[in-house]
């Protein structure tokens, strides 16, 4: 006689796409990565925003308080912009462009000082084109009105 195989699986239990067999499931506990991401392990997103995010003492004016490391980057970077270093100026005015929400407004004519050095540096050739330079294209600089762009 021939012995028959008993399931513990309910019979309601239908086997396919997404429905391994029960013999065949992970079992409680058990992980389908054992070599996988440790429980606690933070990635560089996590320790940038923590270290970023931690405090300093600074010292301003003879006083001593404690500012998060990002505002005191961004300060070194307003006093190297003070002393002239022109990467910093760029540099600040950009990040402060992008993230204040303001636009830098620039001026669509130069000032009449520059359009006499223009002047000056193109020579008499073109001293009626000098007046006509002065709208700044987005795209290339200084561009000349009335030319088309390409």
């Amino acid at each position: 006689m021939a012995t028959k195989k008993t399931t513990s699986a309910p019979a309601a239990y239908e086997v396919g796409r997404g429905k391994p067999p029960r013999s065949s499931q992970f079992k409680p506990g058990q992980s389908g990565n054992p070599g996988g991401r440790k429980k606690g392990s933070v990635n560089l997103k996590t320790i940038m925003t923590a270290v970023l995010e931690s405090e300093i003492e600074l010292t301003e004016n003879g006083r001593k308080r404690r500012v998060p490391l990002l505002e005191a980057i961004i300060l070194r970077q307003a006093q190297d912009a003070l002393r002239g270093q022109l990467r910093a100026i760029d540099s600040l005015l950009d990040r402060y462009e992008r993230h204040a929400g303001h636009e830098v407004k620039r001026p669509d004519e130069l000032p009449e000082e520059d359009l006499v050095l223009l002047e000056r540096v193109l020579g008499p050739s073109r001293r009626h084109d000098a007046s006509n330079v002065i709208r700044r294209s987005d795209n290339d600089g200084l561009a000349e009105e009335g030319q088309d762009h390409d």
